[in-house]
């Protein structure tokens, strides 16, 4: 009788306060459920040698144990998260096993290991964060439950305890609010962008592109969110919602003609960004409370919202700091708790804006701390609470690449130097599914004070990942730690192999002089000699085949540059003979690239395409959201966008390589070869060129094809000469 009075109080204080209240008051058997629930999906049928254990945080922050007790083992957290962290913590460093966004390594023996004494670790931040806008869409535009639940499960493994949230389902609630404000529907569908677009569409950079969209799939994407959102709330992980900024439709203008509403600029070289109410408009408050309701209803209750008004915008006229004020207290009249959750981006948020706020309800995310830290140039905020973050993948850019050195060394200086506003420590890539190693790092960190030693915490992660390793495998990684894991960061060192790029006698210049990038190509080249020498212990272990071909094609992509350069330098010379012969070769390469990365589903165009196709109730949907496909990842925009936005997300795959980056390359090559008998230089449409493969209909397949150590080797024979003149200097 007491504990259920106990649960009805409770089900009371839930009811009140919402969501964040729901966090703080789930019952300790509700935590252990969720906990015990997540095990046994990411474990299947070894939940049972696991026993879970809530206990209290440590000096309010989340703490785990580890302890073998009986013949289990016994997670104990203060939170579901926190549990399932302490799970992720035995698998890496006891039990040696992995799972990962490209795999998974679980070969458990029948009696688990236990750790020689118990193991207790309190994370030294408050928030745990993940989730770019951007990766709602570079990653999972057309993901159903079944790559969300598992994404959930993991993240939660990974100690994640606030996620962005607010990208899917979307449409649905900006439909709602618009009839709510007197719009018609037709304008709230023309409002709503494509499948691939939200995110640029929620951070006010473009309206309707790539739609317009069916009621059909409005209500489809509700419904995934109402799953997604229950499921994170179930693990303890709080969302966040969207805030309303301001942001309307571009109807608004003649809808509210007096209304204070102004014009933001363009954005990405071709796109009218949304236009901006200003808060203090006499309908701002009316319209934010609508927002916010609507919201409520559909998704329940928030306490962190999203939302920048001046995302990649100048806005010389506006009074910053009232805008801030204006927009922050309409959202705390709604919720007097509510978390307004700030993008550190280019220069954003502004010193003016901040001057409105109030310091303990804003959370700003410093997104490219790798890179381009402000905390170390703004005096980490002055005193407003902030979370250290990585973004290291642009667009979702093919490409072996990150800054561990950073990550492994940065948020300990951050935390030493700003332990009373450093509030957490994130993930904010544009594109998530590789750099496996970046991220498990990260996610660790989260659970450390001190820095690791690199070349250890390496050799550990090859241990666990492949289930074993050699001294040639241990080898290998340091080397890659040297080299294509201690680059400087940033975008202008963004991985992308040449074949991606526009086709020209001179490549980005980001490639310095034929360069590499930022890491010496000879250690990787060694690093995967020495893969390919131990291959044969790790056939059929997927984790080790997937990094195998990943160091393949990222030394293709370097070997490329080479076979570029003699091509332009014979044609310079008028050589036809040596012009023919490396740009035979340079093709082949591509054709040879396309049939190993086709061994490998995590790099394949045709899962990306039928994913979206599934997602269409009838032919014209099908079409429509295969375009959106297409697009994003080659073209981006229309033709005023192209400029500066064509190949940003550009795939290495297999499809996009045989078939569109060689028809750019040879249609560049062709001409190249004209000009050599003769003919004036061609002015290439390269629009026109790309955007007939966006409109186009053909199937790539779904299924691997190939074994991907034979085609690793087969390419190690037929091309590692190129670099052998460079690496024996």
């Amino acid at each position: 009788m007491r504990n259920k009075l106990i649960t009805a109080i409770l089900i009371g204080i839930i009811t009140a306060c919402g969501a964040a209240a729901m966090a703080q008051a789930q019952t300790p058997e509700a935590i252990s459920k969720a906990a015990t629930a997540s095990i046994g999906r990411l474990l299947p049928g070894r939940a049972a040698d696991f026993t879970v254990e809530i206990i209290p945080k440590d000096n309010g922050l989340d703490v785990f144990e580890i302890e073998g007790a009986k013949g289990k083992i016994v997670l104990r957290g203060s939170s579901a998260t926190s549990v399932l962290s302490g799970l992720n913590w035995y698998l890496k460093y006891y039990a040696k096993a992995h799972l990962s966004w490209t795999g998974d390594q679980l070969k458990l023996p029948a009696a688990l290991p236990a750790p020689p004494q118990k193991v207790r670790i309190v994370s030294p931040y408050k928030y745990r964060y993940i989730y770019n806008y951007c990766t709602f869409n570079y990653t999972m535009s057309f993901w159903t439950w079944k790559e969300w639940e598992r994404e959930l499960d993991f993240i939660a493994l990974n100690g994640v305890n606030l996620a962005l949230a607010s990208v899917v389902g979307q449409e649905a609630l900006w439909q709602n609010f618009m009839l709510r404000l007197g719009f018609t529907n037709r304008e709230a569908i023309n409002f709503i962008p494509g499948p691939g677009y939200q995110a640029w569409w929620l951070m006010d950079n473009l309206e309707g592109w790539g739609g317009p969209v069916t009621q059909r799939w409005i209500d489809s994407r509700a419904a995934l969110q109402k799953k997604i959102l229950a499921r994170m709330r179930e693990l303890g992980i709080e969302p966040v919602m969207q805030g309303f900024y301001g942001m309307m439709p571009r109807v608004a203008f003649s809808r509210f003609p007096d209304a204070g509403i102004i014009e933001t600029g363009v954005w990405g070289g071709g796109f009218n960004r949304p236009p901006m109410l200003l808060p203090d408009s006499k309908i701002f408050p009316d319209t934010a409370r609508a927002w916010y309701e609507e919201q409520k209803k559909l998704y329940g209750d928030a306490r962190f919202f999203g939302g920048d008004p001046f995302h990649e915008g100048e806005f010389a006229k506006v009074d910053l700091t009232a805008v801030g004020a204006g927009i922050q207290k309409n959202m705390l009249d709604f919720n007097p708790d509510a978390i307004w959750v700030l993008q550190g981006w280019q220069n954003n948020p502004s010193s003016l804006l901040l001057a409105g706020l109030k310091k303990p309800n804003v959370l700003i995310l410093d997104l490219h701390c790798e890179s381009n830290p402000q905390w170390r140039r703004r005096n980490g905020f002055d005193g407003i609470p902030w979370v250290w973050n990585i973004i290291s993948n642009f667009g979702g850019k093919t490409g072996v690449h990150a800054s561990m050195g950073r990550v492994a060394s940065e948020p300990v200086e951050a935390l030493k130097s700003y332990k009373d506003n450093l509030a957490g420590i994130g993930a904010i890539m544009e594109g998530s599914m590789s750099n496996d190693a970046l991220w498990d790092l990260l996610f660790e960190m989260a659970w450390r004070t001190e820095k690791p030693e690199l070349n250890q915490w390496l050799s550990d992660f090859a241990e666990r990942r492949y289930g074993g390793t050699t001294p040639g495998v241990t080898r290998a990684w340091k080397l890659l730690g040297s080299s294509v894991y201690q680059t400087g960061g940033g975008y202008e060192q963004d991985p992308r192999s040449l074949f991606c790029e526009r086709p020209s006698r001179t490549p980005r210049s980001s490639f310095p002089a034929y360069g590499f990038g930022p890491y010496d190509p000879c250690r990787l080249r060694t690093a995967w000699k020495l893969l390919l020498d131990d291959a044969d212990k790790f056939k059929g272990v997927k984790t080790f085949e997937h990094d195998l071909v990943d160091v393949t094609r990222e030394y293709i992509s370097n070997a490329n540059l080479i076979v570029h350069s003699r091509m332009i330098k014979a044609f310079d010379k008028k050589d036809k003979e040596a012009f023919d012969r490396y740009a035979g070769i340079f093709l082949e390469m591509i054709d040879d690239e396309d049939r190993l990365l086709a061994t490998d589903p995590h790099f394949m165009l045709g899962p990306w395409i039928e994913s979206a196709r599934a997602w269409g109730g009838d032919d014209a949907e099908k079409k429509l959201f295969e375009w959106n496909a297409r697009v994003l990842i080659t073209t981006w925009g229309d033709r005023g966008a192209f400029r500066s936005l064509d190949d940003y997300a550009s795939r290495e795959w297999s499809g996009t390589l045989s078939v569109y980056y060689k028809m750019r390359w040879k249609t560049f090559i062709d001409d190249l070869r004209a000009q050599l008998d003769g003919a004036l230089p061609s002015d290439i449409n390269w629009y026109s060129l790309q955007e007939a493969w966006t409109l186009a209909s053909d199937r790539y397949p779904t299924k691997t094809k190939g074994d991907p150590i034979a085609e690793s080797r087969r390419i190690y024979d037929k091309y590692t000469a190129v670099l052998d003149a460079k690496c024996s200097k």
